[in-house]
């Protein structure tokens, strides 16, 4: 029987480099022509990077009334990264945005199956369908009021 110690100096596991979350997870965002925000995510998104994640993407929502989220990129998807895409999607109908998600791979479907999250999102295959999302056409202006130019008295009431 071999005896292998785990508790010396020289043990078996070796001593992973750590490594600061701008290396694990990149964000970069571009304006499309209709007005959409699109915020491309590469890397892993867990408990160290979504943070980042988060504050890199809910400053873009301020910035439109349609964000496209493309995690075609992600290669790791956590229960922290699912916890601050729900947060994102509350947020943004309660700001009367639109947040479309762009979920392609296995790492990022299978998460969002799993939790029944699929279909509380709006997911896409691709960044082009989702720019164009029925959802997402733009807030029409308010109508003007009758109160503002009342033509008959019963417009006051």
């Amino acid at each position: 029987m071999v005896h292998i110690d785990l508790t010396g100096a020289g043990g078996l596991r070796a001593a992973r480099p750590s490594r600061c979350p701008a290396e694990l997870l990149t964000t970069t965002a571009r304006t499309t022509p209709t007005g959409a925000v699109v915020v491309a995510v590469r890397g892993e998104v867990d408990g160290i990077t979504c943070a980042v994640l988060h504050d890199q993407v809910f400053g873009q929502l301020r910035l439109t009334h349609h964000l496209v989220l493309d995690l075609g990129g992600v290669d790791f998807l956590c229960a922290a990264g699912l916890t601050v895409l729900v947060a994102l999607e509350k947020t943004a109908r309660q700001a009367g945005a639109v947040l479309c998600v762009v979920a392609r791979n296995r790492q990022v479907c299978m998460p969002l199956t799993i939790t029944g999250l699929s279909a509380v999102l709006d997911l896409h295959l691709d960044v082009a369908e989702a720019v164009v999302c029925e959802h997402a056409a733009p807030a029409s202006p308010p109508a003007r009021s009758r109160l503002a130019a009342p033509r008959r008295p019963g417009d006051l009431r």
